[in-house]
């Protein structure tokens, strides 16, 4: 049932951006990458900027010695991620190891060496699942790109899938949960869906359905989830161009 409406909705959508044209349309965009960039930073609990900072910061594009330089690093290379994965999804760049290596490599710019496996075990607190051993990460994200190209369900679970996959190997030592995110508007983007964010207060929720999977193999409550959240976006996005 919410396939049906989701379909419904971006047929609606897409019909609505093309009456009021490409400048309404980009504006909903550079939205978004504000909002998107402030929760999925925010979310992981490290980053101390509040919405405004992050607004500000992205408008103006310049590090100013009031803040912490690392944490407006972040959100300036988070923004420039984005606009990496719009760029491949204009032109029609499957994901790959390449492509993700490289987005991993602009979400930590400036800050350390990216687009690397890690290289030790880590721990991860609170969790129910740890990562596997470092040495099993290369084996691990070449069956994960195997299972990318081959799978079958829609754009919406393909997404989830990849997202959750993310989280339970880890194959970074940093940024990871940022990476999901990113990956999985790809490939919502990809397949001609808008991106969404995940909002802040719904953070419990969100790291539940990704530790059911990570530990039950269970990947339907998270791809309800990214469905609602898709339906969600779309009732909103419709009404703005709408008005």
């Amino acid at each position: 049932m919410n396939q049906d409406l989701l379909e419904v909705d971006r047929i609606h959508f897409n019909e609505l951006r093309e009456s009021v044209g490409e400048e309404r349309y980009k504006k909903i965009i550079d939205d978004f990458i504000v909002r998107f960039t402030y929760e999925s930073i925010t979310i992981e609990g490290k980053n101390a900027l509040d919405y405004n900072d992050v607004k500000n910061l992205l408008n103006k594009q310049v590090i100013v010695t009031q803040l912490p330089e690392r944490e407006q690093k972040e959100v300036l290379n988070y923004m420039h991620a984005f606009n990496f994965i719009y760029k491949m999804v204009t032109q029609r760049r499957k994901l790959d190891e390449e492509v993700l290596k490289d987005i991993h490599e602009i979400l930590v710019d400036g800050i350390f060496v990216g687009g690397q496996y890690r290289k030790v075990n880590i721990q991860i607190k609170d969790s129910m699942h740890q990562p596997p051993d470092y040495i099993k990460v290369y084996d691990r994200m070449a069956k994960f790109f195997y299972d990318l190209e081959n799978f079958k369900g829609n754009a919406v679970s393909k997404g989830a899938f990849a997202h959750a996959q993310i989280f339970k190997i880890y194959p970074f030592l940093e940024g990871n949960g940022r990476l999901a995110r990113l990956v999985l508007n790809y490939i919502l983007l990809y397949d001609g869906y808008m991106p969404i964010s995940i909002p802040i207060l719904e953070k419990e929720v969100y790291l539940n359905h990704i530790d059911t999977f990570k530990v039950e193999k269970d990947l339907s409550p998270f791809v309800k989830y990214i469905e609602n959240l898709l339906l969600e976006a779309y009732e909103a996005y419709i009404t703005l161009l709408e008005n």
